[in-house]
């Protein structure tokens, strides 16, 4: 009874050290909003209809989540790392946004880390979404941010408008690995690269290659991200292969805080290789902070396509302004407007404008 006492007591101990060497914790973030929203609708006759709803809505500043991450000290200064997170719909509990119908489509990942830097395989933020998001007031807001809205949930295509966005991969590449440097007197560089796996007629599925570096130091911060890509991560069509490069840049005076994007996306024909369409996209804005808990928010963004074989260009033109108030440090609301606009060129598209109001809360955990 004695051994089997001293036994007891230390499996006990062994998995209390365990559990100060690892972290798991739970997190994630709750975004609704009550307001009135209009998109367009394309008919495929050369009309284009704004069409309004008064609605509650999820994720209007940023995609509401839940996730899973933890880390294990491995000792001589490696470290174990994981992720799971799960985008969700605040107003009706549902999966939204979950790449290839996957239940962790925010994030599913593990990698080791220390002195060297850190080595990421799985689903991972592409370093093209991080430009995005780190760059203008209004972060990854699939609403208000000019290029979230551009890159990821809008195209001006004459032949499919509206159907698809412009980049041609979703928010994370799937089946990834990735490499960070450590911080190298404020400078860090990623390496990522998505391979095929996949054979017998997917064409569309290529290997995805992406480079990106940044600097750091006090009020200012730049980045620059290069990415050659032919992954579809919304069918299993065949697509051509991008080319996309940005930069990115912010500077924080007191008073208020730049920030700066600029991109251009080119899609090449699957089967030629002749670039098939180009876009041109700038951001510029500010986040001024009116109180010590509240910034007023500005951003301006205008999206140049052109396309081959087809006169003339098309614009989209976006303008949002906001005010962001923290009631504590988890919890705060906003109020937001938007106007998006088209100009056009093509005689398969008209111009027209639609207008997005809200009001909403936020809260992170």
């Amino acid at each position: 009874m004695f051994a089997k006492k001293n036994v007891v007591a230390a499996a006990a101990l062994m998995a209390m050290a365990a559990a100060a060497q690892a972290e798991v914790k739970i997190y994630g973030y709750l975004d609704a909003a009550f307001g009135s929203y209009e998109s367009f609708t394309f008919n495929g006759a050369g009309a284009i209809t704004t069409e309004r709803s008064t609605q509650v809505s999820s994720g209007n500043m940023m995609t509401s989540f839940i996730g899973f991450a933890g880390s294990e000290d491995l000792g001589g200064g490696l470290k174990a790392e994981f992720a799971l997170e799960s985008f969700l719909a605040t107003d009706t509990g549902g999966e939204v946004r979950n790449m290839a119908g996957g239940f962790w489509g925010r994030a599913s990942w593990v990698g080791l880390s220390g002195g060297f830097g850190r080595v990421i395989l799985g689903q991972y933020d592409n370093a093209f979404f991080t430009l995005g998001y780190t760059y203008n007031p209004f972060g990854s807001s699939m609403v208000f941010s000019p290029s979230m809205v551009s890159w990821y949930s809008f195209s001006l295509d004459p032949t499919a408008f509206g159907a698809d966005a412009n980049l041609g991969y979703d928010t994370g590449w799937v089946n990834s690995i990735t490499y960070e440097t450590p911080n190298l007197g404020g400078f860090t560089a990623a390496l990522q690269f998505a391979p095929k796996e996949s054979s017998g007629g997917n064409e569309g599925n290529k290997n995805n290659y992406a480079v990106s570096g940044a600097y750091n130091a006090g009020p200012l911060s730049v980045m620059a991200v290069y990415t050659n890509s032919g992954a579809n991560t919304n069918s299993t069509a065949y697509i051509a292969r991008q080319k996309n490069w940005g930069l990115g840049a912010s500077y924080d005076f007191g008073v208020l805080k730049l920030q700066g994007q600029y991109a251009q996306i080119k899609t090449f024909d699957a089967v030629s290789g002749d670039e098939d369409s180009k876009a041109k996209f700038f951001q510029i804005g500010a986040t001024v902070p009116v109180t010590p808990a509240g910034n007023l928010l500005f951003s301006y963004g205008e999206t140049k396509n052109e396309f081959a074989g087809v006169s003339g260009e098309e614009k989209l033109k976006q303008f949002s302004i906001g005010y962001d108030h923290s009631i504590s440090k988890r919890t705060g609301a906003y109020v937001a407007f938007s106007n998006k606009k088209i100009d056009s060129d093509f005689v398969a598209i008209d111009d027209d404008s639609a207008n997005i109001f809200a009001v909403g809360v936020r809260h992170s955990f």
